[in-house]
């Protein structure tokens, strides 16, 4: 897990084991963008978990990408932690985490994809994706 904004936001791939204890005791909102929905092994009841499933084949629409930002960002302005996490941390999570730098820090496409690989150089939007976000 890589921290992008200190106790509000963490972004990576699946979550394993190892994973659970900083999980269980750091995190308060969990956003899964996998195919497959979570399934922690410790009681995550009074935390949100939600499932946001992104396909690589196509991107989803501006809306949702709209309204995904706006999400992590009341969540994260509402005190929560969150651990925004796909399967390998690389191509739908480098997508959402452009997107809502984009939105958060007024940044442009490639100036969002930038600073973020600075923290996690081995985020890489598909093409199609980045190309939904010039829009």
């Amino acid at each position: 897990m890589v921290e992008m904004i200190p106790g509000r936001l963490y972004i990576g791939g699946r979550i394993r084991n190892f994973d659970c204890n900083f999980i269980y005791s750091h995190i308060s909102a969990i956003i899964n963008l996998q195919i497959q929905q979570d399934q922690p092994p410790f009681d995550f009841s009074h935390r949100i978990m939600i499932w946001a499933p992104l396909t690589l084949s196509s991107p989803p629409s501006v809306q949702w990408t709209i309204d995904m930002t706006k999400l992590i960002n009341n969540l994260i302005d509402s005190g929560y932690s969150v651990l925004l996490h796909d399967t390998a941390g690389i191509q739908r999570l480098g997508f959402v985490i452009t997107a809502f730098y984009m939105q958060r820090f007024s940044l442009g496409r490639d100036q969002a994809l930038s600073v973020i690989s600075q923290r996690k150089p081995d985020i890489n939007p598909p093409e199609n994706y980045m190309n939904s976000l010039a829009q």
